[in-house]
C-alpha cells in the first residue's frame, strides 16, 4: 500500500483499527468515524444491508434488531442506533467463513 496516496485522515483510522484488540473494538472505530455516536434507520439499514422497511419490520417485531432509543411517539417518531448497540449486534450476528 503506497502510505503516500492516504489521507491523514485515513492514516489515523488505519493506526487506530491496527492497535484495536477486538472485533467489537473495530467495529466501534469504524461506526464512529463514519456516523458518529447514533444511527439513524436509514444509516443503520445501509451498515446491514438491508431495506429501511425491513428495519421498520424488525422494529415492529421486535427481533433481530440492536437496542434503539426513540424520540416522540406516533408514526413520527425518530429511532437512534447507538454505536455501541450496533457494533455489539454486528459482533453477534455476522459469522465469518
Amino acid at each position: 500500500m503506497d502510505e503516500s496516496k492516504l489521507s491523514e485522515n485515513d492514516m489515523r483510522l488505519a493506526m487506530s483499527l491496527s492497535m484495536a484488540p477486538t472485533k467489537f473494538d473495530k467495529y466501534i472505530i469504524l461506526l464512529k468515524n463514519d456516523y458518529g455516536y447514533n444511527l439513524s434507520k436509514s444509516q443503520l439499514a445501509m451498515v446491514l444491508d438491508v431495506s429501511e422497511q425491513t428495519i421498520d419490520r424488525r422494529i415492529q417485531e421486535a427481533s433481530n434488531i440492536p437496542e434503539y432509543l426513540r424520540s416522540g411517539k406516533g408514526k413520527k417518531a425518530n429511532y437512534f442506533f447507538p454505536i455501541i448497540e450496533v457494533a455489539s449486534y454486528l459482533c453477534n450476528t455476522i459469522k465469518v467463513a
